[in-house]
Order: structure tokens, then sequence, then C-alpha cells
């Protein structure tokens, strides 16, 4: 039987220019990647916010008519017309918000982005909005440190640029 030799994993072979260039290409496209997470992410929270709004709406309206139709009734006919024509829209508005899938695919597609996008980054062994850094890509163990390295120097230079591209598009 012959020995096969063993490669030390504490030294990392030297990397060719081929290599680095390939290297730059995917810490771009990452980085690429990570912002276009993020603006999905803000997207999706600022809609997620609009419709929470719409409806606490639609519920305290619900409560105030329902209020001022079967508690408190006003003594005008015109005034419990309205008050109960009222009522009805905005019970209405209620179902169609939830009967449509608005509240579902607005509001709680939102609350399950971050999951949703970790579920289909485990596989690449990447992780979105990790609790340490919101909004970043992070990288499990399995991911080689000196790539890690890299890509997070990547990301500070990236940002150092698109910072002097705008503060010099500012000024101009």
């Amino acid at each position: 039987m012959e020995a096969h030799p063993t490669v030390p994993l504490a030294s990392p072979t030297p990397k060719t220019a081929e290599q680095k260039q390939s290297d730059q290409i995917a810490y771009r496209d990452l980085v690429i990647f990570e912002e276009r997470l993020r603006s999905n992410m803000t997207r999706l929270l600022q809609r997620k916010k609009k419709f929470e709004a719409l409806l606490c709406f639609l519920l305290c309206c619900l409560t105030y008519f329902f209020y001022a139709v079967f508690v408190d009734p006003s003594k005008l006919f015109v005034c419990h017309l309205i008050n109960t024509v009222a009522l009805l829209a905005s019970a209405g508005s209620l179902v169609f918000f939830y009967r449509s899938g608005m509240y579902s695919e607005k509001i709680l597609f939102a609350s399950q982005f971050v999951p949703h996008c970790n579920r289909a980054l485990q596989s690449f062994n990447l992780q979105f909005s990790p609790r340490s850094r919101p909004g970043e890509v992070g990288f499990y163990s399995k991911i080689p440190k000196q790539f890690q390295d890299g890509f997070e120097a990547y990301r500070k230079h990236y940002y150092a640029r698109k910072r002097a591209r705008q503060a010099k598009s500012k000024q101009s």
C-alpha cells in the first residue's frame, strides 16, 4: 500500500492571478446580491407597515361604527343610516382584506422574508441577516476563512467607493 501525502490545512496555497480575479468577481456578485436582498427586505417592510396601518384603520373604523350603530345609535335617521352603511363598508373591506389574500401576501410574507431567504441560502452555506449584522450576508463555518476575510475586505472597499461616488455626485 502506498501512503498518500497529506496537505496541512494551516498553510494555504498561494493564489494565481486567475483565482484572485475569480474571487473578485464572486465578491462583487455577493455584494450585489446582498444589496438586492437588503433592498427587497426594506421594500417589503415598508409595504408591511402601510398595510398594517390600513388594517389598523379598518379595525378602528369597524369599532367606532359598531359603537355608533349598536351601543349609542343616533336619534337622527340619516346619521344612523350613514353609520350603518359605514359599518357595513368597513366590515366588507375587512373581509375583503383577509379573503383576497392581501393579509397573507402583504403582511405575513414580509415577516417570513428573512427565514425564507435563509432556507434558500442554506445550501450555499450562506445566511442573510445574522443577528450581529442585520441586512448582511454571513457565511457558515464551512466556507474557508480566507474567502470570508477577502469578502469582508472587498465589501468595505466597495462601500467606501460607493460613499465617495455619492459624495462626489452631491458636490457636483
